[in-house]
């Protein structure tokens, strides 16, 4: 009420209403909204409470000596309750049981209604007022206020719509990056490991063979050495120690100038250090499976027939 008395003093209406009217209207408008619900159960009860009171009426009309209706649907139910049947008593009957039903939704007294009345008046009034006097001058400008106002609510629902869409799109796209480099890395790391598994594969390979050729590189020189054992037993029964030291040299002298200095040097040694202490059995004991010496003399043409 304070709110449409307000407008409708405001000097403004006649020039299509100022600011501050075009608020305090639209604040009327809300109001009206919130509170039609309450006003409508309160005109309902308003309504059960006047159809309670006509049957309370027409309860008091049928009973004997018309108490007051206040009280007519008690004294129904006591009389209904002491005596029998009939078509009176049937049509009273009917009537108590409507006035029982309204009595659950008639909750306001009499006081109560009188109040309820008046407040519920004073709203329709208000109502109307703002309908058929502020509404022709006001609702124009308002609905056109609350048009651009939705329209200013949509635009910027569609902008925060798009702004989200783009931040999922820039997200997923973020997170196929992250995935495809997690993709990427984890095959760099099996090709790598392939790699290096093949890698291991073939240097496994390699030193299989190199050893198998260490072998057998060893067995042909273990043949080759008890073959030369063998020529040299037979060469010495045969033709003799001088003869076999001069086909053991004639042998030497086969190598290459370096190998053949290189042995020469090796039989000096040994032989020398035998010549300088010739009662150190230790220098006369040759170590035939001594690498060392495998490698200086005894893989050498020539030095076992020699030695011999």
């Amino acid at each position: 009420e304070t709110l449409v008395s307000e407008l409708l003093a405001d000097a403004s209406l006649s020039e299509g209403g100022s600011a501050e009217a075009q608020t305090k209207y639209q604040e009327c408008q809300k109001t009206m909204e919130d509170i039609s619900p309450v006003a409508e159960k309160m005109q309902k009860k308003v309504e059960a409470r006047l159809q309670l009171q006509e049957l309370q009426e027409k309860l008091s009309a049928l009973l004997p000596n018309s108490p007051d209706p206040e009280t007519a649907t008690k004294v129904a139910q006591e009389t209904l309750d002491a005596s029998g049947g009939g078509e009176a008593k049937a049509e009273l009957a009917a009537l108590l049981s409507q006035a029982h039903s309204l009595e659950g939704q008639a909750t306001y007294g009499k006081n109560m209604m009188a109040k309820v009345t008046d407040l519920l008046g004073r709203l329709q009034t208000a109502r109307t007022t703002l309908g058929v006097e502020l509404a022709p001058k006001l609702g124009d400008a308002s609905a056109a206020a609350a048009a651009a106002a939705e329209a200013q609510r949509l635009e910027e629902a569609r902008i925060a719509a798009e702004k989200a869409a783009e931040e999922e799109r820039l997200a997923r796209e973020e997170e196929r990056k992250i995935v495809e480099g997690l993709m990427a890395a984890n095959a760099q790391r099996i090709q790598e490991q392939s790699a290096q598994e093949e890698a291991e594969r073939r240097a496994r390979e390699q030193e299989e063979e190199s050893r198998k050729q260490v072998l057998l590189l060893q067995q042909a020189e273990e043949e080759a050495l008890m073959r030369a054992l063998e020529e040299s037993e037979r060469t010495l029964k045969e033709n003799g120690k001088e003869a076999a030291v001069v086909e053991a040299l004639s042998n030497m002298l086969a190598a290459s100038c370096g190998d053949y200095r290189a042995l020469v040097e090796a039989l000096s040694g040994l032989l020398g250090g035998i010549a300088s202490e010739p009662q150190d059995a230790r220098l006369r004991t040759i170590r035939v499976a001594n690498e060392g010496f495998q490698t200086r003399l005894g893989r050498r043409p020539g030095v076992w027939l020699f030695l011999r």
